[in-house]
């Protein structure tokens, strides 16, 4: 078996005959015949039946057209993809984000990557912190977005942004009726925390105590999101990453600003042996490009 028989089969089932078959690969309609012989001989299977000069495809005909019509949409895809390669660097960029990134900052990025390079398929994953670092430093990523400082191996990484921690009340909450929140406002308080897995944790326990805020929180959880998600179903209030704000509905929860500073980073990483590549270059330069402000004030 090979790619000319497999060729002349699929052409023939297609045009319906052997002469039509022939015309397009310019050859004769007796080479045709004789490849799709040869086509039967060496897989076995009768694949047309023949009447005088018509020919109609047998069921093991037609099934293994199936199978060799599959084969072909895999081929017309990789042609597909090489032209993308030689035209962007890459046919696809693969990103993986922490759960406060992936729902605010990047799609913001990715929307203004796309209205420049619109044929670049995305894909964006929401993983845990270890996930993104593990993917980084195994290439299975092309650009990770992380919210605790890189601590593995393989990876190159960059400060994407420090942020100043926002409070978050539930609406209509007494204290939501001051314009700042010090941290000796929520003595007494329900608190909703960041666990430990969070790099700010260990800062806001800080502030926390030197202001006698030394009740335990009421519920701990790595995601500011979550902790938006909470606040809003009134069970305490919390210290959160201002990109959290993004999308937060005004009717459930209010966001004052909040001292002292609890500073919240982000980060980009990637593969450090990763091959140069304009796409994610240029989607980098996007990333750091983008006013953090414009994302925050958009929640």
């Amino acid at each position: 078996m090979n790619q000319r028989q497999i060729e002349a089969f699929r052409l023939v089932i297609l045009r319906g005959s052997m002469t039509a078959a022939a015309e397009e690969l310019g050859t004769s309609q007796p080479s045709i015949s004789r490849l799709i012989s040869e086509l039967e001989a060496s897989t076995g299977l009768a694949l047309f039946t023949r009447n005088g000069g018509r020919i109609q495809a047998t069921d093991a005909g037609s099934a293994f057209y199936s199978e060799v019509d599959r084969s072909f949409v895999g081929l017309e895809k990789l042609a597909h993809s090489a032209r993308e390669i030689r035209q962007f660097g890459s046919g696809r960029l693969r990103l993986v984000a922490a759960p406060v990134l992936a729902l605010s900052f990047v799609p913001m990025v990715i929307e203004r990557f796309l209205a420049a390079y619109p044929r670049i398929a995305v894909s964006l994953e929401m993983r845990s912190e270890g996930t993104i670092q593990r993917w980084a430093s195994s290439a299975h990523c092309d650009v990770g977005f992380a919210t605790t400082t890189p601590d593995v191996f393989g990876v190159t990484s960059a400060e994407l942004y420090r942020l100043a921690g926002v409070c978050a009340l539930p609406a209509g909450h007494p204290l939501a009726a001051r314009e700042h929140i010090e941290a000796r406002d929520l003595r007494d308080q329900s608190l909703i925390l960041p666990s430990y897995a969070d790099d700010t944790r260990s800062s806001l326990d800080r502030v926390l105590r030197q202001a006698d805020v030394t009740q335990v929180p009421t519920i701990e959880t790595p995601y500011g999101a979550t902790i938006c998600a909470m606040v809003s179903r009134g069970l305490g209030i919390g210290v959160v990453n201002p990109l959290a704000t993004y999308g937060a509905n005004p009717a459930k929860i209010t966001f004052r600003p909040f001292s002292p500073d609890v500073m919240f980073r982000g980060f980009t990483v990637c593969p450090q042996l990763q091959q140069p590549n304009p796409i994610v270059r240029s989607f980098l330069e996007l990333a750091h490009g983008v006013d953090l402000r414009d994302a925050c004030d958009r929640g």
